[in-house]
């Protein structure tokens, strides 16, 4: 997976603030990005399901300039799972790490239970509902679109 090694040294890392690392089961590949997602979503469609084997994927949506591999890159594998999307995994112990889309292609979709704490990030909105497991029932309150919303207005 073609993402950019940043340097420690990189300018957002002072301008940002915090940081977050993540890694993949094993521990082989982590990673590190400066400041907050751009958004957190929970995707219900049947890539993500498959994908991660779970109901629902929960994704933070991260600007490529703020995402570093830190080790562990020779790990790394990717899974053309769609005429847009790249899947990338721990070849190791088969953790989704993320996924890069040719429809948002300046941001890393970082698997969030691959962060190595919790942060209180807050979920925007259910994505692709329209295709989620039918065993599943959606309880909270956040926004449910039946595919991909529309970007918002700038």
């Amino acid at each position: 997976m073609q993402v950019p090694v940043l340097r420690r040294e990189s300018a957002c890392a002072n301008v940002l603030g915090m940081s977050y690392s993540g890694s993949c089961l094993c521990g082989a590949l982590r990673y590190e990005f400066e400041g907050e997602p751009r958004v957190v979503v929970n995707c219900h469609c049947s890539a993500c399901r498959k994908a991660t084997g779970s109901t629902v994927a929960t994704w933070l949506l991260v600007p490529l300039a703020q995402f570093r591999w830190l080790s562990g890159q020779e790990q790394l594998r990717e899974f053309a799972s769609s005429d847009h999307a790249r899947r990338a995994f721990c070849q190791s112990c088969g953790s989704t790490m993320g996924n890069l889309t040719t429809r948002r292609p300046s941001l890393m979709h970082l698997a969030a239970g691959t962060l190595d704490r919790a942060p209180a990030f807050q979920v925007a909105f259910h994505g692709y509902v329209g295709s989620k497991a039918p065993w599943h029932e959606i309880t909270d309150a956040l926004p449910q679109f039946d595919a991909e919303p529309a970007p918002p207005r700038r």
